[in-house]
């Protein structure tokens, strides 16, 4: 007959196990929070620095859930000019033209260096 000794390492295995699992967990959960704060903070700071304003149209978007104020936060998608990549950047909608949102709408991109990019302005 095996006592408790012969299963006390397969618990000690398993709460090892489990630790570990949860600590991924949690690492992940919370790293895709902050890329999605580090992604509002380029929109709140596009007006500080330098960059190129483009034209281009909504290929598609899609609410994030975030507020700023009263306004909401869109992830719009895009082709920059002469490029046939898909881009996303952020963006802030007030809730009375939340429901003009589509594709097709003509927007203007701020293109700064080192990636960033922020809708600026959507075209109802």
């Amino acid at each position: 007959m095996m006592g408790i000794e012969y299963y006390s390492k397969y618990f000690m295995y398993g709460g090892i196990a489990a630790s570990v699992i949860a600590s991924l967990i949690f690492y992940f959960v919370f790293r895709a929070e902050d890329k999605k704060k580090a992604d509002i903070g380029v929109f709140l700071t596009c007006h500080l620095w330098p960059g190129d304003i483009v034209e281009s149209e909504i290929v598609s978007c899609k609410i994030t859930g975030d507020r700023f104020g009263n306004d909401f936060f869109y992830d719009i998608r895009f082709h920059l000019p002469g490029d046939n990549q898909l881009y996303t950047a952020k963006t802030l909608v007030n809730i009375s033209q939340m429901p003009l949102i589509r594709s097709g709408l003509r927007i203007k991109v701020k293109k700064g260096n080192e990636g960033r990019l922020a809708v600026i302005k959507i075209e109802f």
